[in-house]
Order: C-alpha cells, then sequence, then structure tokens
C-alpha cells in the first residue's frame, strides 16, 4: 500500500508553483529593499555630483584651468622627506633675528597651499619697534595698541580688493619670536596684561602647515573612525546655518561641516532660536561637502580670484575639551599640542576653563561677521593668512551687537563693513541700503579698530570681549583655543562693564 504525501500525485504542480511564487515575491521585495538604498545613495551622490558640476562650470566662466574635484592633487607630495615633513620644516624651529622691526622674517615654504593672485603669507608688512614689556600704567595700557577708525582701515584696504592690497601693510600688534625665550616671555606679560599681541615662528604651527599642505591627510584625519554621520543638527553644534546634513565626525571626536552662503559673508547665530518668520531666511545653510571637496574648491577660488558676490563655502571642524585627557586624540589635538594638554601651556594657559579647540578652514573672501568671546583666546594660523580687523570693548555700542539673550544672534553683528564705501556724503542712501542699515554703518564708521594679518606659523592673543572681524585672504586655516575669562577693564579700551552693561547685555550671562 503506497503511503499518501502531500507532495505527489496531482497536487505537486500546485505545490511547486507555489512555492516559486514565494520565491519570486522574497527576491522581488530584497531587490526593492537594495533599489531603494542604492537610489537614496545615488540620490546622495547625484547631489554631490551636481555641485561638482557647478564649481566646474564656474571656472570654465572664468577662463580658469579646470579642476578635479573628485581626485585632488596631493600638494607637495613629491617634495616631502621620508618622515612626511617639507624639507624646511625643522630650519623653521631655528630661532629668527628679530632686531630689524622692519624686517621680521617669517618662516614657510615660498607660495602657499593654494596658487591666489596675491600671497600674504610672503606679502611685504612694517612692525612696529620692539617693545618687551608692555606701557601699563595703573589703568590706562600707555596706548598700545594704536588705534585708528574702522572707517580708516575700509578706506585704505576695501574689504574686497584682495588682490591690490596695500603694497606695504602696516602692523601696530607687538610681534614675539616664540624660539627665544625672552620674547617667549614678553609675550606672557602682555597677556597677563590683557593687551592683544602675536607669537611668531611657533614650531608647532609650522609642522602642522606642514602636514595640513596635503588635503588627502586632513581628510584622512575626518575619516580615522565613522566615515560620515549624517542627520546632525546644521550650523556648528550651536551656531551655523539652518540644515541637517553634513556633519563629518572621526573616532577620536573632530567633527566639521561645511557652511554655504550666497555672497563671502557669513554671521553667525543660533540655528533653532532662528524663526524665519521673524527673522527671513537664513544667512547661511550647511551642505553635504567633506573637506576633500571644500578644499578643491577653496583652490579653485584662489584661482580663479572669485568675486564676494558669488557662492562661498566656509569649513568649520571643532575637538571637544574632554579629549585632552584622551589618548585617542584627533589630528587636531595631536598636531597642537599646545591647544591640547591637560596641564597649562602657553596657548591654553586655563585648561580646566577650555572651550576645547575650533577650526575654521576659510575660501578666499570668506568674512565673518564681527562678534566677541569672552574667552581668552588664541587663534593659530596653520595655513594661508587672514585679515583680523580688532575693536576694543569699549565699542560695543557703535558695531552694531545684538544684545537680546534671547536672539539667534546675541552678542554679534549682522554688518557687513564692505557696505562702508556705499555711505554718501551728502546722506542720500545707496540703493538696497535700509535705513538703520546706514545708520549703523555710519556710527560703526566711527569706532575705534585695528587690523593684523594673522599669517601662517603665527599665533594670535585675543583677550577677553574683544571684537573680532575676520577675512580670510587666501585659501586658510586656523584653530584656536579659549582659557577663561577676563575682567579687565582700562580706561581706553573698556572691558567687561562696557559689553555686560552699557551695550545693554544682560549681566551674569555665561558667554562661549
Amino acid at each position: 500500500r503506497k503511503k499518501s504525501s502531500c507532495c505527489s500525485g496531482p497536487d505537486l504542480p500546485v505545490y511547486v508553483a507555489a512555492s516559486a511564487l514565494l520565491f519570486s515575491l522574497a527576491g522581488a521585495a530584497l531587490c526593492l529593499v537594495f533599489g531603494l538604498s542604492h537610489i537614496r545613495q545615488s540620490g546622495i551622490a547625484e547631489g554631490i555630483r551636481r555641485q561638482q558640476q557647478d564649481v566646474a562650470l564656474r571656472a570654465q566662466r572664468s577662463g580658469a584651468a579646470r579642476l578635479d574635484i573628485e581626485n585632488p592633487v596631493e600638494v607637495g607630495a613629491s617634495e616631502k622627506n621620508s618622515d612626511g615633513y617639507a624639507p624646511d620644516a625643522a630650519d623653521a624651529e631655528k630661532p629668527r633675528d628679530m632686531s630689524d622691526p622692519m624686517n621680521i622674517p617669517f618662516a614657510g615654504t615660498p607660495g602657499d597651499v593654494s596658487s591666489p593672485k596675491v600671497d600674504y603669507v610672503n606679502h611685504k608688512y612694517a612692525y612696529p619697534a620692539p617693545m618687551l614689556r608692555p606701557p601699563v600704567v595703573g589703568n590706562s595700557a600707555g596706548g598700545y595698541p594704536a588705534l585708528t577708525t574702522l572707517g580708516d582701515l575700509m578706506s585704505n584696504w576695501d574689504q574686497d580688493a584682495l588682490d591690490a592690497p596695500p603694497d606695504v601693510i602696516t602692523e601696530v600688534l607687538q610681534h614675539f619670536d616664540y624660539t627665544d625665550p625672552e620674547q617667549r616671555e614678553a609675550g606672557r606679560r602682555y597677556r597677563e596684561k590683557e593687551l592683544p599681541f602675536k607669537y611668531v615662528n611657533v614650531p608647532e604651527v609650522l609642522a602642522a602647515s606642514s602636514r595640513w599642505q596635503d588635503d588627502n591627510y586632513i581628510m584622512d584625519g575626518f575619516t580615522e573612525g565613522v566615515k560620515m554621520k549624517r542627520g546632525s543638527r546644521g550650523g556648528g553644534g550651536r551656531r551655523g546655518g539652518g540644515g541637517r546634513k553634513g556633519r563629518h565626525k572621526s573616532s577620536a571626536g573632530v567633527q566639521g561641516h561645511c557652511q554655504v552662503s550666497e555672497s563671502s559673508f557669513f554671521v553667525f547665530f543660533v540655528a533653532p532660536k532662528w524663526r524665519v518668520s521673524v527673522h527671513g531666511p537664513y544667512p547661511t545653510t550647511d551642505n553635504n561637502w567633506d573637506y576633500a571637496t571644500w578644499a578643491a574648491d577653496a583652490r579653485q577660488a584662489d584661482a580663479e580670484q572669485r568675486p564676494p558676490d558669488e557662492t562661498h563655502y566656509y569649513f568649520q571642524a571643532g575637538v571637544a575639551p574632554g579629549e585632552r585627557f584622551s589618548e585617542d586624540q584627533s589630528f587636531v589635538s595631536r598636531d597642537l599640542p599646545g591647544f591640547s594638554q591637560a596641564d597649562p601651556t602657553a596657548f591654553c594657559f586655563d585648561p580646566d576653563k577650555s572651550k576645547g579647540i575650533q577650526c575654521r578652514f576659510g575660501q578666499r573672501g570668506v568674512t565673518a561677521a564681527t562678534h566677541y568671546d569672552a574667552g581668552r583666546n588664541m587663534i593659530a594660523m596653520v595655513l594661508g593668512a587672514k585679515r583680523y580687523i580688532l575693536a576694543p570693548p569699549v565699542a560695543c555700542k557703535q558695531l552694531g551687537i545684538i544684545p537680546e539673550v534671547k536672539h539667534p544672534g546675541f552678542r554679534h553683528s549682522f554688518l557687513n563693513f564692505a557696505r562702508i564705501k556705499y555711505l554718501r556724503d551728502d546722506r542720500t542712501r545707496h540703493p538696497g541700503m535700509t535705513a538703520k542699515e546706514e545708520e549703523q554703518l555710519r556710527d560703526a564708521a566711527t569706532s575705534p579698530a585695528l587690523e593684523t594679518v594673522l599669517k601662517r606659523g603665527e599665533v594670535l592673543y585675543l583677550p577677553s570681549h574683544w571684537f573680532h572681524y575676520i577675512t580670510s585672504l587666501q585659501m586658510s586655516a586656523q584653530c584656536n583655543t579659549r582659557s577663561g575669562r577676563d575682567f579687565t577693564n582700562y580706561e581706553e579700551f573698556g572691558g567687561y562693564n562696557d559689553v555686560d552693561q552699557k551695550c545693554g547685555v544682560k549681566q551674569g550671562i555665561k558667554f562661549n
């Protein structure tokens, strides 16, 4: 007698057909899942490709040589020795002769990481006579540093005239050679008196510069761990653009993102507090560029002498304060050890109050609106050069600073000082300028101010509550760390009382 079976007899074709149908449905489902994933990835890639095409078309319109954005050239790789440093890196650490204030030699290889028409690293500068002790007498800073007006600075050198600077740029800040113990001590005295100055010839910054000239080195630093972390809040943590994309993170904790502006002007704001219905369109947004894509476009901007009214990109990165205790440090902390130690250094002299390290990678023309930080600020220029316009705390009321704590632009200004040139002697208003902007710019033009060009291998000390307005003169990289807060008030420059009381900023607020 034969045993009955579910898979025999006349029912067999039915079961075979049903099984085939189930396998077909399962396969279709898998294809759908993988297909959707591919479509999403293709969409991301397509967005990046379109941005790259935009850059290439801009280059073609300008007559500049086309840049291979997907495969940027490794700059200076053939010139490096087996240790990965440029041949002159060791020479850069030798003490420099600073006795001639009109001819201070600055370290660094000829030219720069890009090809700007004007290389500000090697431009001509005139420097003040050395003054190893600050001229402070009582509550007076003794006339240092010398100030002029913001209007005169902008008149003498237009913010947008990057290819036509003065033949000789006059510096008013003291410059101290960090490799000379006596001059390094002089810098400490100025810092303790809360007066701005610069260190030059800083070995760790010059060594970092040798590495950071290689775009691949920096890109590798951003991709040491998690290659890309998507869905983070845009705008550099608390401040910046309104997007939710484009943040890159390494295992050691350094985070980077790229901001976009329709012009060269960038303002700072707290993205979650921004209300389009109240404040208007976002001043900047985030995109999904990684560092390599940004760097390729930055080189293109130098090559084509990109004008200020075209789209600009600003790459920013940050390292958390706690990383200084970690053995697994990011490339930023490794390359700038004086900014990332657990114990006090000449640059991070109050590490318990450190805010970590912030790095800003600027394209030609990128201008950060004026603002102040409460923390005492050490700013290292690793690549290129930036023009810093500084104003003392007493200038608070003249710079359009936003005093309302709840405003997304609190303690910052939204004024573009390049527009001072549009003010007319006959008091008629320039087209496109509101009455409020005109009034604020006229006030700002009379503000006390000074300027300095911070170049590769230099570190600027910026005291608490001093305002700074920054223009990247060429492709550049700058990192800073802040150490605690000071409450010094000079009769010439003011201080905490000016920003906390006279300008209407509420008392007791802890600033970044």
